[in-house]
């Protein structure tokens, strides 16, 4: 019996560890890839660059030597906080309404029947093209680029959300009401966890929308933030300084992926062997 005891806890000890260099050679062999991702584009991009002059298309240095300068003498904090405070605020309101009516509609078919025309006139509306109109009516402050990025972000979570409360498990809300579960209880343990992985995909779409948003906003009506200096820089012919602003718009939206990831990461991980069927 003994050694039977130990026959087990070596086996599951080699299992352990096999598991452990199976894990640290995934995360080397995503470490160069990755790399490779991003040399190979800024090669290409040097490479562009010199062939068809920097003043068209500037460079990575140039850039690189631009974004050095603007930390130095803040700016480059400046414009980035008030893109990224529109951006977030915006996309905490869209994901929060989106949320509440997502849940409405795809629980009160006929509210969902009854609205969904409007709701779908809404959202064919070209949220951009309502930028120079919430201008008007809300000013050039953070209110007008807020209510620009919420409007961008709210149906992508509405619709979201709705489809993933229609494609909940008829048969678990109904054992769960078999057991008197009460209404807590289901929403806990069967309505969050099934919305979760709807809304996290929601969430990384709007994470972009937000910051489009924003610079939309920017770019008709303001004096700050990177769609301003966009607009700044196009206006007086700095390829450097538009291209700069892009370049950290992008890092920025890297960031917030990044970020969702690892969020996705810990409150999905149930779904971690999802991918076992994947392309290697």
């Amino acid at each position: 019996m003994k050694n039977n005891m130990d026959d087990a806890t070596t086996d599951a000890s080699q299992f352990e560890q096999e598991r452990k260099n199976l894990a640290q050679q995934r995360a080397r062999r995503q470490t160069v890839d990755r790399t490779l991702a991003a040399v190979v584009p800024l090669v290409f991009w040097q490479l562009a660059a010199e062939y068809f002059g920097k003043k068209w298309i500037s460079s990575p240095y140039d850039v690189g030597m631009r974004i050095w300068s603007m930390t130095l003498d803040g700016s480059l904090a400046m414009h980035s906080w008030e893109t990224f405070r529109e951006a977030m605020l915006g996309l905490l309101i869209g994901v929060i309404l989106g949320i509440i009516f997502g849940i409405m509609l795809g629980m009160w078919r006929r509210l969902a029947d009854a609205v969904d025309p409007v709701v779908m006139g809404l959202y064919s509306l070209p949220r951009v093209s309502l930028a120079p109109l919430f201008i008007i009516w809300l000013g050039i402050g953070l209110l007008a680029k807020v209510t620009l990025v919420a409007s961008m972000v709210v149906f992508v979570v509405l619709f979201s959300v709705r489809e993933g409360v229609r494609n909940i498990d008829r048969e678990i809300i109904e054992s769960f009401r078999s057991m008197n579960a009460s209404k807590i209880a289901m929403i806990r343990h069967v309505i969050t966890p099934s919305l979760m992985p709807w809304l996290m995909t929601s969430i990384r779409i709007g994470i972009g929308m937000s910051l489009v948003g924003a610079v939309v906003g920017e770019m008709i009506g303001s004096s700050r933030g990177l769609g301003w200096y966009v607009n700044h820089s196009s206006g007086v012919y700095d390829m450097t300084g538009a291209i700069t602003a892009l370049f950290v718009l992008m890092l920025m939206a890297m960031a917030f992926n990044g970020l969702l990831a690892l969020i996705e990461r810990r409150v999905l991980h149930w779904r971690s062997s999802s991918d076992s069927w994947m392309l290697k």
